[in-house]
Formats: C-alpha cells, sequence, structure tokens
C-alpha cells in the first residue's frame, strides 16, 4: 500500500536535510526490527529445543524429548542428503532427501535418552543462575522483545502515515483547511504520546521501584504533598545504577560458570565458599549497598564440601536477584511513546516544508485497492 503522506518534490531546501535525517531513522528502525526479531525467534526456539532434549521419553507421558530428536535428525538427515545429492537430477535428489528425512524422523528414537542431563543443566543455568534470570529467562526476553518490535512497528507506520487515525473528517473540510487540520491532528497524537511517556514514568517509578508517591509538605509537614518529579527521578536513577552494577556482577560469574557447564558440570555444584568470596571481594559493593548486608553474604570457607549457587544476590534484600530488571526493561514503554512523539512532530516540520504532501484520499488510489473487488469476486467464484 502506498503510504497516506507522499513525498512531495520541490519542497522547500531547508526541508532535505531532515528528509534524508528521517530516511536514515527509518532504515536504522528497520534494521534494529529485523534483529529484535531474529533475536526473539532464536531465544524462543532455543528455549523450546533445549526444553525437549532436556525430557526423556517415557511411554505414556510427554513425547516432547522424542518430538524434539526426531525433529533435528530429520533436518539433520535432509541437509546431508541435499549437500550428497547436488549433482544428480531433480527426482533423484528428491527421493534420496524424502527418504533421508525419513529416516531421520525414525531415529530420534534411537538417541531419545542422549543428552537429558547435559541439556537440563544448561536450560537450569539459563533460567536460574545467569543474566537471563534478571529478566525472567528466555521466555522473559521473548516477551520483552516483543514489546521492542511493537514500538519499532509503531514507529515505522508513523513514519509512513500508517499509524491509526480516523480521516471521515478530512476527507468532508475543505481542501483549504487540510492540511491545518492534518497538522493539528498530528500536534494532538504528539499531546498523547508525550502525557503517555509522563504517566508511565510516574507509574514504573511508583509502582517498580518503590517510590513514594506522597511525602510531607515542605511548609506543612503534618500534610502530604506529591513527590517532586526530581526526586522521583533521582531515586530511580540511584536504583538502576545498583541494578547495573549486579547486571555485570553477574556477568561476571557467567564468565566463570559456562565452561563447567558445556564441561557438563553441575552448574551449582562448581563454586566452592572460597571461590564465592573471592568473587564477593571483588567488587566495590559499598558504593551501592549497605557493607554489613554484603559482609553477611560470605560464606564460612572452612566447612568441607561447601558450595555456593553461582547466582548474583541483592544485599539486604533476602533473596535472589530474579527478575531484578524487568523494571527497566519497562521503561520500553515510555521510550517507545517518546519515539513515535518526536515521529509526529518531525511529520509536522516536513509538511510544513513541503517535503512531503498529505492526501487522505490516498489509500482509495492504491491499486490493490481499487481492483480489490474484482479480485475478491473472482476468489468467491473460484476464478484463479
Amino acid at each position: 500500500m502506498q503510504a497516506d503522506d507522499q513525498a512531495a518534490p520541490g519542497g522547500s531546501g531547508w526541508g532535505e536535510p531532515l528528509v534524508r535525517f528521517d530516511a536514515a531513522w527509518q532504515r536504522l528502525e528497520s534494521r534494529l526490527c529485523a534483529g529484535v526479531l531474529i533475536a526473539e525467534v532464536v531465544s524462543l526456539t532455543l528455549w523450546v529445543f533445549l526444553r525437549g532434549l532436556a525430557t526423556s521419553f517415557v511411554p505414556g507421558q510427554s513425547p516432547a524429548g522424542l518430538m524434539c530428536r526426531s525433529m533435528l535428525s530429520t533436518a539433520l538427515f535432509g541437509v546431508v542428503a541435499h549437500l550428497a545429492t547436488r549433482d544428480r537430477s531433480l527426482n533423484i535428489r528428491r527421493i534420496v532427501i524424502t527418504c533421508a528425512m525419513l529416516v531421520g524422523a525414525i531415529s530420534g528414537a534411537f538417541w531419545v535418552h542422549v543428552g537429558v542431563a547435559w541439556s537440563s543443566n544448561l536450560l537450569n543455568w539459563l533460567q536460574n543462575a545467569s543474566v537471563l534470570m534478571l529478566i525472567g529467562g528466555l521466555r522473559g526476553l521473548a516477551t520483552r522483545l516483543t514489546f521492542w518490535v511493537a514500538f519499532l512497528g509503531a514507529s515505522l507506520a508513523s513514519s509512513n502515515g500508517k499509524h491509526i487515525h480516523v480521516d471521515v473528517l478530512l476527507r468532508y473540510i475543505p481542501s483549504k483547511l487540510r492540511l491545518s487540520a492534518a497538522i493539528l491532528g498530528w500536534l494532538g497524537a504528539t499531546i498523547v504520546c508525550a502525557v503517555a511517556v509522563c504517566g508511565f514514568v510516574d507509574y514504573i517509578a511508583i509502582a517498580a521501584f518503590q517510590v513514594n508517591a506522597n511525602q510531607p509538605c515542605p511548609d506543612d509537614a503534618t500534610k502530604e504533598c506529591d513527590t517532586p518529579v526530581g526526586t522521583k527521578l533521582g531515586i530511580v536513577g540511584k536504583e538502576v545504577s545498583s541494578d547495573f552494577f549486579i547486571l555485570f556482577r553477574q556477568a561476571s560469574l557467567d564468565v566463570r560458570t559456562l565452561p563447567h557447564v558445556l564441561a557438563g558440570t553441575p552448574y551449582d555444584t562448581w563454586m566452592t565458599a572460597g571461590d564465592w568470596n573471592s568473587w564477593l571481594d571483588g567488587a566495590d559493593w559499598g558504593a551501592h549497598f549497605d557493607k554489613g548486608a554484603v559482609d553477611a553474604q560470605h560464606m564460612d570457607a572452612s566447612v568441607p564440601g561447601a558450595t555456593h549457587i553461582p547466582a548474583v544476590e541483592v544485599p539486604g534484600s533476602g533473596g535472589e536477584a530474579r527478575g531484578l530488571l524487568i523494571r527497566e526493561l519497562d521503561f520500553i514503554f515510555p521510550f517507545g511513546f517518546a519515539i513515535i512523539a518526536l515521529k509526529f512532530l518531525l511529520r509536522i516540520v516536513l509538511l510544513i516544508s513541503g517535503s512531503i504532501r498529505h492526501d487522505p484520499g490516498a489509500e482509495l488510489d492504491d491499486e490493490e485497492l481499487v481492483h480489490a473487488h474484482a479480485r475478491d469476486d473472482a476468489a468467491a467464484k473460484g476464478l484463479p
């Protein structure tokens, strides 16, 4: 489909840099969207296959392990057959590849118990003791990536005039007023997005970062007033700094743990009490947390066989850091609305400069829509 906002040749010269900037911005977002989609597919695929490989098939129970191994065998045998028959005729290739894939599907039953312990150990580490556990594991990562895709798509739609809008009034008002009406509409959308940014930031600060919504009034301590925005942002900033410190400390643990996990060592048994204490003393925890709470995390290294799970703990919280960074990732909502607001402002400037034209009837002139009725009638009659 064509965009509502068509490129308008002959616009003002001062608008040309903005046109190039808008095009570069859209290219960047398109690539980001593709990258995020790939990352989402990879994370979901990895989670599904690790769950399958970590399951041993037992008759009468879940066949996930068998199905997963059959799919992997089918893909492997099919690729090998494809590569081995590249110089053969098409019919021979089809027969060989089909047979190879059938053999692969059947062969999954012969290694249904292979790799169960290794896969289970890897999956449990990723979900419970790696940086991924800070955002809810692989599924949590996929969820957050979905939000990114949604806002990137919305931003791209706004750049091309494909955002959701009601243009009935624009079609009936005088043509001389359409430009002003379009600008007012986009300006209203910008204001709505800006209000959403403020609302989301305030909500996240209060709900996720536990910032008090009210505080004693400066001139009368017996009364309560709204906590100033600067105070809220200051508290959030301090918490974000501490959370990212936790993130980097967990990443350092992951670097140490990964070789053990790949070698098949249980992820929760390799780290001794001495290793844990040494790692704990290797960073300035006191810059973010109470020193007494940090010291309380030390283990008694004299206890024989004492181990510690290689997962960071938040000093003073009394628990692990699972899901800690979800509250930072919630800022994608105000960030996304802020980007869309900037897109609307940019469209207004481009429209004023004459670099684009606003035509509410452009969609009605789209070639696909012009022939839509004929195509639908042909489909209803069963015609090609």
